[in-house]
């Protein structure tokens, strides 16, 4: 994988679409619901310390619904290789504690045309794909996922990144393994340890504990060979979380990771604030 190519991953997997949004002020407005908390963060991406994409990301939760987007852009050494930009939603609602995902929705620019992919869920399980990336011959898996196996307790890569707190908050995260479709392709995430750090004991900007988490990422179906024998040298993902706002949810400070091309790296400029509360 190239840096072009992971420019490009990242304007896939980050961002808003106004598809999904449709959707989401459908199901709002069909039923009366708790208030809406709005929270922002910015992110930057990096690879061997060069910057390569800013991500501007926002979390809507109530007691009924989620609406996780964000909007990435190619910067600093990345804008050699790519000006593309791209937008993400992943949108659902909640049963009891669960997560009952219901689209996700992707669109970036190419060759001055909007392209786009969305995977649809019936009952919190994928049951739709569409996508006009087609995959190059290289890409093409042996093994290609049937969708109508994947069932329920999957989520998309981008709202995998969340973490939700029980009742013991941060001492939550990081102890399951997270499956992950991305509507071609499944894996795993399977964590490897954890330690807590009070706000005294970290570095982040913020005055509130951080778990920092150590975890592997295994590909299960609907990969390249490529992919498959790349995956078997992959190092351990290092992850730092922290509580967003007064919600049930936590969300990465800092992910790291080496690749062969060097350390890639997603860290916070601006953690998660709350922006607004709208009474439904």
């Amino acid at each position: 994988m190239s840096i072009k190519s992971t420019v490009f991953g990242l304007s896939l997997l980050l961002g808003a679409s106004a598809h999904a949004e449709t959707q989401v002020a459908a199901l709002d407005s069909g039923q009366a619901s708790s208030p809406t908390q709005s929270y922002s963060a910015t992110y930057g991406a990096y690879v061997r310390g060069f910057l390569v994409a800013n991500l501007q990301v926002r979390f809507d939760v109530s007691q009924e619904n989620y609406h996780l987007k964000a909007d990435a852009k190619a910067a600093g050494i990345g804008r050699l290789f790519s000006s593309r930009r791209g937008r993400t939603t992943s949108y659902g609602r909640f049963d009891g504690e669960a997560l009952v995902p219901q689209g996700v929705s992707i669109e970036w620019m190419q060759d001055d045309e909007v392209k786009g992919a969305r995977i649809g869920y019936t009952d919190g399980a994928p049951s739709s794909f569409h996508s006009d990336y087609p995959l190059p011959p290289e890409r093409i898996p042996k093994n290609p996922v049937d969708i109508t196996t994947v069932g329920t307790g999957s989520n998309d890569p981008f709202l995998s990144m969340l973490e939700q707190l029980g009742a013991q908050g941060l001492d939550n995260v990081c102890t399951a393994s997270k499956r992950m479709f991305d509507g071609r392709r499944l894996s795993l995430l399977v964590p490897e340890g954890s330690q807590l750090k009070s706000a005294d004991e970290h570095k982040f900007n913020i005055n509130s504990p951080v778990i920092e988490c150590q975890s592997r990422w295994q590909p299960i179906a609907g990969y390249s060979d490529e992919t498959l024998q790349e995956a078997k040298s992959y190092e351990i993902i290092d992850s730092h979380f922290a509580r967003i706002g007064s919600t049930k949810f936590a969300a990465p400070i800092k992910i790291t990771t080496k690749t062969r091309y060097g350390r890639f790296t997603v860290e916070a400029k601006s953690f998660f604030r709350i922006t607004d509360i709208k009474n439904q």
